[in-house]
């Protein structure tokens, strides 16, 4: 297949993470994959780097004639955007020809219904969402559409041997959402019944983000047993040394890179009800579901790791055995590529 990305925006972020990984492993398969991002993002040659033909739009609603000839000129054969704008900017590039349209939400944000969004849905031929969640509302907004989900794969080495000690790790960016803030507080009084627990912090933030962090820390009583790890180079190491992932966010979490990283690693993953992470951990099978916000809820769930030691190799081996079933990066491509397949076989000649 000759298969156009777009993903336009600014930064880096989970939706992109999701549209260059399957980019990269569609190219490995044999596909053609073209990617366009916005000139100036790190997306750009980050897609280059992947080996995909790439391009940076400046601008692109101005040249929408001379980008309409180029979709030609590759033989395209299917859009997949991945941001509303490139989902409107998808669907212009394809009017009048036999090219598909697909939008991917991988965006915790409601899809908009004003008339223009019910007009470009049905200019769509198929939704993918990223989780169940998406899909649900995907439905509920556009009852019409053709709607899909495909959870995001990732690579994955052999799982790791699990330490001795009751390590805690929570990986993710010093952002309010990732919910350190009740991870700390549900440390705290996991360390009251349970002294000899430990916990990282791992990943980048603003200096004052994270000086915020380790104030409050050391207040609950923690300096000496939650170590800061600031940006991880090598997260592998960083899962090794931790028993048990939390993630404790308290919203967003269309894609958790975080726990399908945990899974893999061979961690069991006590996880906030927020996004695709019902989706990933089996409450009770592969970790534990607590509702966001919830320090108490979050403490009582840590806590079963120390009174049942064995209960992390459990659990752990469940969620690499989950992982591989369902969140794998063979399965991630073969969805989509179901998906795309569907489409592309039955467009009118």
């Amino acid at each position: 297949m000759k298969i156009l990305h777009i993903e336009d925006e600014p930064w880096d972020s989970g939706i992109a993470h999701y549209a260059l990984t399957l980019c990269a492993e569609l190219r490995r398969l044999g596909h053609e994959v073209h990617f366009w991002g916005r000139r100036g993002s790190p997306l750009v040659p980050a897609a280059e780097r992947a080996g995909l033909r790439t391009r940076g739009l400046r601008r692109p609603w101005a040249s929408l004639h001379r980008l309409r000839a180029q979709v030609r000129a590759a033989g395209i054969e299917l859009i997949d955007a991945h941001t509303g704008s490139g989902h409107a900017l998808a669907a212009a590039l394809a009017a009048l020809t036999r090219v598909a349209v697909v939008r991917t939400r991988g965006d915790a944000r409601l899809a908009a219904r004003h008339p223009l969004a019910r007009l470009l849905s049905r200019r769509t031929d198929a939704y993918i969402a990223a989780n169940s969640a998406i899909a649900r509302e995907l439905r509920a907004a556009f009852p019409w559409a053709r709607v899909a989900t495909v959870f995001q794969g990732i690579a994955a080495g052999p799982a790791l041997p699990l330490p001795g000690r009751c390590v805690f790790g929570l990986l993710g960016r010093l952002d309010p959402v990732k919910g350190h803030d009740a991870f700390l507080r549900a440390a705290a009084e996991v360390r009251k019944a349970h002294p000899e627990a430990s916990f990282r912090v791992v990943g980048g933030g603003a200096p004052l983000r994270r000086s915020e962090l380790e104030g409050r820390a050391k207040s609950l009583g923690l300096a000496g047993r939650c170590e800061f790890t600031g940006f991880a180079a090598d997260v592998p190491a960083e899962l090794a040394r931790c028993r048990v992932g939390v993630v404790a966010s308290v919203g967003s979490e269309a894609v958790s890179r975080a726990a399908l990283e945990w899974m893999a690693a061979g961690r069991p993953v006590v996880a906030t009800s927020v996004g695709c992470l019902p989706d990933l951990v089996e409450d009770g099978a592969t970790g534990f579901l607590v509702e966001p916000g919830d320090p108490g809820a979050l403490a009582r769930a840590m806590r079963r790791f120390l009174a049942e030691p064995a209960l992390a190799e459990r659990l752990g081996a469940a969620a690499r055995r989950r992982f591989d079933e369902r969140y794998s990066l063979d399965r991630f491509a073969d969805e989509t590529l179901k998906v795309y397949g569907q489409l592309i076989r039955h467009l009118p000649s």
